[in-house]
């Protein structure tokens, strides 16, 4: 199973201090996982982070929500996904622009549907103007 590393995903866990305070181990956790010592240490040390499935059982042995095992983000709502909601529907009814435009897929030589560029380019701005203010 690969490892992810910190370049790679932006969220941090918090496994050593929630298997310190549940009183087990990294021995316990490495051998409940049935994978190498030094990986364990180093989700401890955020060097790398547990894939989704391991996660879910560190949760099931110290008998923790996944989410208890990972750091908050520290986001706060600002209204930016019913704002850009608003504008998807004032581009595509207002300005007409489709959600999906035809393209050609070089590898088949066919027309396909992908996501409208243009629209996503747009949203993309007003997202970092609203977040500006």
């Amino acid at each position: 199973m690969p490892r992810r590393k910190n370049s790679d995903i932006i969220q941090k866990n918090r496994i050593k201090e929630v298997v310190k305070s549940s009183g087990a181990s990294q021995r316990l956790v490495s051998l409940w996982l049935d994978v190498n010592y030094t990986t364990v240490s180093s989700w401890n040390s955020n060097t790398t982070q547990p894939e989704e499935e391991n996660l879910n059982k560190i949760g099931e042995l110290l008998e923790k929500d996944n989410r208890d095992l990972l750091e908050a983000q520290g986001r706060i709502d600002t209204g930016l996904s019913k704002a850009l909601e608003q504008e998807l529907k004032r581009l595509h009814k207002e300005e007409g622009l489709p959600y999906e435009v035809e393209q050609l897929d070089k590898k088949k030589g066919v027309n396909v549907k992908v996501n409208n560029p243009e629209l996503i380019k747009r949203l993309r701005a007003f997202a970092e103007g609203y977040k500006k203010k």
